[in-house]
């Protein structure tokens, strides 16, 4: 019997795996604050419900590492 303990990522570092070509950041793709945005984010019922479910949309969690796993098993052989 052979049991285990597997820590993946133990320090929990975002690593990250893709950035927004325009501003280089994972969680921000700039367009908010591009003229564009600021006209259409100025043409919808609420400019501040726009922005909250953009910035939503925007933040990718593909854009990051998976955090911290910690993984326990137990192996048996005959």
């Amino acid at each position: 019997m052979n049991v285990y303990v597997q820590v993946l990522n133990v320090l929990n570092s975002k690593t990250l795996n893709a950035v927004y070509r325009a501003t280089g950041n994972p969680d921000d793709d700039g367009y908010l604050n591009s003229a564009a945005g600021l006209v259409f984010a100025g043409t919808q019922n609420s400019e501040k419900s726009f922005q909250d479910y953009y910035a939503i949309k925007q933040a990718d969690p593909n854009n990051y590492e998976l955090p911290r796993r910690i993984r326990f098993g137990v192996r048996m052989s005959f």
